[in-house]
Order: C-alpha cells, then sequence, then structure tokens
C-alpha cells in the first residue's frame, strides 16, 4: 500500500524536445530544448550531427513545481540552432542517461526559408521582408496561414504597411497589431513584426506567393540628442515563394458542396421528438474543426424531405483564432411533419476534403426516432397567404407563420414586477415571518432558563383568571370563595415580586416591596384585613363584594407595573378586505377592457385576411398604442409590417412578442425568417448561449422564480425555529433552497441586465446614416439598412449613440430606429 501511495504521488518521468519556432530563415537561429521532466539526466546530452544545421551555447535551468499535492520537478538544457542554407530538417531523437535509467527523446523537425535574408552576413541589410507558409503545396479552395515578417533595426522610422500581391490567390487582410519580437540573424539584432494573414488559392498550377512590399525611412546620419539626422525613404521587397496548388481528385461525395479543412460532427440532436403534425421540430447541427468555415454550409434542400416542411437554416459560426480557421460552426433548423406515418429524422451525413490525407470524409450520424400523432387541425403550422397581395404590399421571399386568431391574454402596460413597489414589499413577508419565529424561540428559550420570568408570566394568567372569577363569585354572594381567591392572587403576585412562596406570604410582607406609594400600600394592608375580618363578619351583600373588585385590579396592577399596548389585529381584516376588493376591481375592468379589444383585433385580422397588411399593422399598432398588450397582438402586427415590406418594424414587434412568450415558436419562426430577409440572421446583437438560456423565460418569470425560492426559503427557516423535529430532519432540504435561491438570484440579475440595463434598437428605414457625431453634419461612421439591430451607448436629445455588429459605434436620430424598451 505505502509503494502505491509513493507511485501515485510521483508522475511518470519522461524526455521531449521542442523548438521555439518550426520554421526560421536562412541565417537564422531557433532555440532547441532538451526537457527532462520527473529526473535528473546524469550529465549534458550528446546532440546528433545533422548535416545544414549548427549547435551552440548548451545552457542548464531547473525548476520545481508543487501542484495539488504532488511534487514535479524538470530541468532543461537549451542550444541556439542555426542553418546556413534553406531545406527541410529533422533533428533526431536524442538519448541521455537518467536516474531512471535511459530515456529517449522524439525527433523535431524544422523548416529554413530563404526569403530575402542578405547573403553577405558582414553586412547586414537595414531592413528586409520575407514571406513564410506552413506547406508549399495546397489545394484549390483550400486556406493557410500565411506570415508576413518584417524586419528592421533600430535606425528606422515611418514604418509603413507592407503590402502583398498574389495572382491566384485570395489574400485576406492584414491585422492591424502585428505580433513584435526581437530575432537575431547573424551577428545582428533585428525588430520583428510579424503579420499572419489566412491565404486561399482559386486556380491550381504553380504559383508564385508574393511579393510583398515594405515602405520606411532609414536614418543614415549620426543620432543626436534630438533624433536621427538625415535619412531617406527604403523600399524592400521580398521574394515569392513558389506554391504548388493542386485541383481537388476526382470522386467527390453527391453531398459535398466545397468544405475543405479537417472537421468533426459535434452535434445533431432534434426535439421535440414526440409532436403532432404540423407541429415544429428544431434541428441543431455543430461542426467543428479546422479549415475554411465560410465553405462549411447547410443548405435547405439537403434537409428538404417530401415528408417535413421545411424553413431556411440559420447558421453561426464561433471561434477564438484571429483567422477564423478554427472553431465550431452552428445551424438550427426548423421543420414540421406533414403526416402520421413518419417514424424518424433522417440520417444526417457531411461531406469535406482533408488536405492533409488528400481524400474525402464523411461525417454521418443515424437516423432520429419520431413519433408523430394526428391532429384535427388543419395539418401545417404555417398557412401562406392566399390572394394577390395589393399595392401597398411587397412579394416576399419566404412565408412565415399565419396570424394568431385569438388576442390571448390582455395585460396592460406596466413595469416589471421587480419594479413594483407593492411587489418588493412583499418580499418582506417571508424573512419576517422568519424573524417573528426566531424572536419566538429565543424567547421560549428564554423562559426555559428563567424559572422567575417563566413565574412571572405564569401569575400573570393566574390574576388573569382570578380578576375574571370575582365578578361571579361576587354575583353569587360566595363569600368565602370571593375573599380566598383575593387572599391567593395577593399572595400570588406579591411572592412573584418578592421571589418567596406563595403560602408564606403576609400583609407584613407588603413593607417589603419597593417602589410603591403610601396609597397603595394602604390598599394593599386594607384587603389583607378583609380577608381576615370576613370570617367575623361572613354577612356581606353582593354591592359590597363588588365594591371591592376595582381596588383589587389596582392594587394587582400596581404589582404587576402592567402597561397596556395597542392591539392593531382589528385593522388586518379592514386591509385584507380592501386589497380583495381591489383586486376584484381590477379583474372586473381588465374583463371589461377583454371584450373591447376582441372586436378590434378580429377587425385587425378581417384587414390582414383580406391582403390590407398596412392598414392591419396600423389597428394592430393602435391596440398596442392604447394599453392593450399580448404576445398575439405583437405577433399578428409583426407579420402584417412584414407583408408590407417593413422588415424593421417587423423584427420590433416579434421581439416584443419573444420577451412577453419567449418559448413560442411560431414567434421564434417568424423572427429567424424576417431577419433572415433583412441580412441580419442571427441578430448583430452580443450574446452568448449563456444569454440566450437567460432569454428562454421572460423578466417576470425570473423574478418570480427568484422571489418564490427566496421565500420558501425563509419558511424552512421559519419552521425549523418553530419545530425542533423538523429543525433536525430538515438541514439538507434548507441548504438545497439556500443553493437554488443564489442560482435563480444570479440568473434574475442577469435577466434584469438584459432587458433593463442593455437597451437595443432597430433601424425602421430603409436606410440610416450613423454618423461620427450628434449633428447632421458629422461625417458618416457607416451605414445601417432597414432591419438592422443595434445596441444603444449613449443619446444626446434627439440622437443615440449606437453600436453595430462590427462594434463601430456612432450617433443616428432617433425618429430612424425603433427603441426596445
Amino acid at each position: 500500500m505505502l509503494l502505491a501511495m509513493v507511485l501515485a504521488c510521483n508522475a511518470a518521468p519522461s524526455f521531449e524536445a521542442s523548438l521555439d519556432r518550426g520554421t526560421i530563415g536562412a541565417g537564422e537561429t531557433a532555440t532547441l530544448s532538451l526537457i527532462f521532466k520527473d529526473c535528473s539526466p546524469q550529465g549534458q546530452p550528446n546532440l546528433p550531427s545533422v548535416p545544414g544545421l549548427q549547435f551552440s551555447g548548451g545552457g542548464f535551468s531547473q525548476q520545481t513545481s508543487f501542484i495539488n499535492g504532488q511534487t514535479s520537478t524538470s530541468a532543461t538544457f537549451s542550444y541556439e540552432v542555426q542553418a546556413a542554407q534553406p531545406g527541410d530538417f529533422t533533428i533526431p531523437s536524442v538519448v541521455a542517461q537518467t536516474d531512471q535509467g535511459v530515456l529517449r527523446c522524439p525527433p523535431v523537425h524544422l523548416r529554413v526559408v530563404r526569403g530575402n535574408v542578405p547573403q553577405n552576413p558582414g553586412v547586414p541589410e537595414t531592413a528586409f521582408v520575407r514571406i513564410v507558409s506552413a506547406t508549399n503545396i495546397i489545394y484549390v479552395g483550400q486556406t493557410i496561414p500565411v506570415d508576413l515578417e518584417c524586419y528592421c533595426q533600430d535606425n528606422v522610422g515611418n514604418l509603413q504597411m507592407p503590402q502583398i500581391s498574389a495572382d491566384g490567390f485570395i489574400v485576406g487582410n492584414l491585422p492591424s497589431q502585428p505580433n513584435k519580437s526581437r530575432a537575431r540573424i547573424g551577428n545582428t539584432i533585428y525588430n520583428l513584426l510579424n503579420f499572419r494573414l489566412a491565404v486561399t488559392a482559386t486556380r491550381a498550377g504553380t504559383l508564385a506567393l508574393g511579393p510583398a512590399t515594405w515602405s520606411l525611412t532609414v536614418y543614415d546620419g549620426p543620432r543626436t540628442f534630438f533624433g536621427w539626422a538625415g535619412g531617406h525613404q527604403g523600399n524592400f521587397t521580398s521574394d515569392a515563394p513558389a506554391m504548388t496548388v493542386l485541383p481537388l481528385p476526382p470522386g467527390a461525395p453527391s453531398d459535398f458542396r466545397g468544405a475543405i479543412g479537417n472537421f468533426s460532427l459535434g452535434q445533431f440532436e432534434a426535439g421535440p421528438t414526440t409532436v403532432g403534425v404540423g407541429d415544429p421540430i428544431t434541428l441543431k447541427v455543430r461542426i467543428a474543426g479546422e479549415g475554411s468555415f465560410d465553405t462549411v454550409t447547410l443548405p435547405a434542400e439537403e434537409l428538404g424531405w417530401r415528408e417535413f416542411k421545411t424553413y431556411p437554416p440559420t447558421s453561426k459560426f464561433e471561434s477564438s483564432d484571429p483567422l477564423q480557421l478554427q472553431g465550431s460552426k452552428y445551424f438550427e433548423q426548423i421543420i414540421t411533419p406533414l403526416n402520421a406515418q413518419i417514424t424518424q429524422i433522417p440520417a444526417f451525413s457531411f461531406s469535406f476534403f482533408e488536405p492533409s490525407s488528400g481524400n474525402y470524409r464523411t461525417l454521418s450520424h443515424p437516423a432520429i426516432p419520431l413519433s408523430v400523432h394526428p391532429t384535427a387541425a388543419t395539418p401545417q403550422p404555417t398557412v401562406i397567404a392566399s390572394g394577390a397581395p395589393p399595392t401597398d404590399a411587397q412579394q416576399q421571399n419566404q412565408d412565415v407563420v399565419h396570424i394568431k386568431p385569438f388576442p390571448g391574454k390582455i395585460r396592460p402596460e406596466s413595469p416589471p414586477l421587480v419594479q413594483q413597489p407593492l411587489f418588493l414589499a412583499l418580499q418582506v413577508v417571508a424573512p419576517l415571518l422568519w424573524l417573528l419565529a426566531l424572536t419566538w424561540r429565543r424567547q421560549k428559550e428564554r423562559l426555559a432558563s428563567n424559572p422567575r420570568l417563566r413565574r412571572k408570566r405564569e401569575v400573570a394568567r393566574l390574576v388573569q383568571e382570578g380578576l375574571g372569577n370575582l365578578s361571579r363569585f361576587a354575583a353569587a354572594n360566595d363569600v368565602e370563595k370571593f375573599y380566598s381567591t383575593i387572599l391567593r392572587l395577593l399572595q400570588e403576585q406579591l411572592g412573584e415580586r418578592l421571589d418567596l412562596p406563595a403560602p408564606a406570604i403576609t400583609v407584613a410582607n407588603v413593607e417589603d416591596v419597593k417602589g410603591l406609594d403610601p396609597a397603595t400600600l394602604a390598599s394593599i394592608r386594607e384587603l389583607f384585613h378583609a380577608c381576615d375580618q370576613y370570617r367575623f363578619t361572613p354577612e356581606h351583600t353582593a354591592q359590597e363584594l363588588a365594591s371591592l373588585i376595582p381596588k383589587v385590579k389596582s392594587a394587582l396592577a400596581t404589582l404587576q407595573n402592567v402597561r397596556d399596548k395597542e392591539n392593531n389585529s382589528t385593522r388586518r381584516p379592514v386591509i385584507e378586505q380592501g386589497v380583495s376588493l381591489l383586486l376584484l376591481a381590477m379583474a372586473t375592468a381588465v374583463s371589461t377592457r377583454a371584450d373591447t379589444v376582441s372586436d378590434a383585433f378580429t377587425q385587425a385580422n378581417k384587414s390582414y385576411e383580406e391582403g390590407h397588411f398596412a392598414q392591419a399593422a396600423a389597428a394592430y399598432n393602435n391596440l398596442l398604442d392604447h394599453g392593450s398588450i399580448s404576445p398575439a397582438i405583437y405577433f399578428n402586427a409583426g407579420n402584417a409590417w412584414f407583408k408590407a415590406g417593413q422588415i424593421g418594424r417587423a423584427i420590433y414587434c416579434y421581439r416584443r412578442a419573444e420577451e412577453l412568450s419567449p418559448r413560442d415558436p411560431d414567434i421564434a419562426a417568424n423572427l429567424r425568417i424576417v431577419r433572415a430577409q433583412a441580412g441580419t440572421n442571427p441578430a448583430s446583437l452580443p450574446g452568448n448561449r449563456w444569454t440566450r438560456w437567460i432569454g428562454g423565460l421572460t423578466l417576470n418569470e425570473w423574478t418570480i422564480c427568484a422571489s418564490g425560492s427566496v421565500g420558501l426559503f425563509f419558511l424552512f427557516l421559519a419552521a425549523r425555529q418553530i419545530s425542533p423535529a423538523f429543525n433536525r430532519s430538515a438541514g439538507g432540504i434548507t441548504l438545497t433552497l439556500a443553493m437554488m435561491s443564489l442560482w435563480l438570484m444570479a440568473c434574475l440579475g442577469m435577466s434584469i441586465n438584459q432587458q433593463l440595463v442593455e437597451k437595443s434598437s432597430i433601424v425602421i428605414v430603409p436606410e440610416a446614416v450613423v454618423r461620427r457625431g450628434p449633428m447632421d453634419e458629422s461625417q458618416s461612421a457607416f451605414t445601417a439598412h432597414d432591419g438592422t439591430e443595434l445596441s444603444i451607448v449613449g443619446s444626446d436629445g434627439d440622437w443615440l449613440q449606437v453600436s453595430g455588429a462590427s462594434r463601430q459605434i456612432g450617433w443616428l436620430p432617433k425618429k430612424d430606429v425603433a427603441l426596445i424598451p
């Protein structure tokens, strides 16, 4: 067992070799590192002889780290490698003797290119440029990274961006900020500016990549306190390396659409898989890997099976690679089954050409089982509007889901729950109940540990009961019970005050009570004497007995030092009745309003069915302007605006409908269609998977979930204070509720940020000029077309500062956009 623990705490020894750069120029140097991990070398390793390469140096460093309870050691020998001539070199395996035995490292490869490095190391050039590609054999349509390396000494200035031209290639944009470093070539130290760009071959053959040119000022005078003296403009041109561009081989699969790279099928799923005829199903496809993702497409006809109705697929690309050559491309496809005989979603396949192997490959996924049940309604959820469109409509390329026949639940325009004072006030109810339960619990524990306090409360209860019995005994003229009750009450109260047994209290103990005024003392003595003398004069009338009751009450009240408290409990029913009446009045008003809205909604639907789309849109907007809000009204208004050719207003209405009903598949489908029509699919607004998941619930829904979880958490805390048995058994539930409450509160915070903090707008004019300043005379920054969605950064009077998809910021008038509140 001890040996196993030792072996587990120490990693297996290893011996590795690596180069800091895989490609260098002739005359340059690269660093070769021989790394020993978790072992100790027995002396310096012997490097093999490689023709064309020179090794120098041999520095040594050692490092020890302690991670997750494990100790790791590393010893490194560093060498400088220099090549005089271009070519591809292999540094063979190096064999080394260590304390763990003989180890061998794998070979490493080094590519040396010529470029236009100075041929005479004794006369170094001031600056030069070269083009370095990862390979010189590629295929038509293949995209590869290419480095444009610009070298210069310190006596230069006014550096310009290099330029590259290449016939037969598509050259990507140069990055504005190159990678900067220092490099030694021969005995000269150069500043290296490395511009990495993407290059795509467009035709086959042996083609020259380049040349590249670079302009800068070369200072040839002495350097003084004020800077360099004298200089001239220098233009430097690189060599153009030859590239062998091969055509794609024959025998491509039938579904090959030009995708070139190395890809994998990360996701292919559909949901829901139990639906009715005409219900929407969402297909999700993710293709990941490396290559030209512009060629990765999912044409609609590939998913257009005869037994399904399809919508155009949407796509999104995510990558952290500046050249966009690595990442994942997401596709979504909406389909609806046309009959109940369908049992599966057909198998999926995607073909691409892999340059590394020179072969075509096909990614596939088996068919997905599907259960379709018949429905009595129309078998398709999308209905193409019949009849020729009138003059106020434009012909659309794709139909949208048909309008809703009923307005749905009408709600007045109101702020979200998190901004309503009444709702915020209700959030203190559960914590208040917990505080009351906690106070009650502590009071109970206090009584249990304080006998005097417990006796005081018991005596107060006895006094209350005894005073109630005195009136009954006086009315019955029961003299014996009347006076014995008075005596008992006086003894109990005085015994509690003096901390003496009640039977031992006599009239003499009255003098021991501190703080009583003479009149009260005299009254208490008189009551004691009356209790002693009733035996000698047992005849008393009921009126005589009743006349003593006020004196008894006054004496006992003084002893108790009781302060009456105002009872506010009677106000609660009045408040509850007022709230109930208010809710009933609101419900009646909403019901009456719904009848009026239903008539106007039906008239607007009639105008839509007749093809008067602009008129229908105006009718729907009239309802919205008068505070009649529902997802169906916004949805139908979006349809009408889309049919009338107002793409931006349609997107605005669909987004408002989506805020009210984020899980409606018809709203999601129409929004995708209209965004595709506007050329902004997906939306050009910031967001990720997490924010889209948060958008699956409305702000009010997140508020209710978080409020309910927090309230339940405090109610469980209150229950644990009241019931000891529940306190012992509900610890795990309370912890779960606490974690759930924190998670829901975090989700609520993100939803608040999305809905109330991050504002957006949609362009509603054919073309909006976004300017660099909030004035009509300001220079144009960019142009946004109808339907473009823009983030709002700030405002100034009638101008809005907005940000576009490319993160450009500018100003446009408020009248050109519709604001998402």
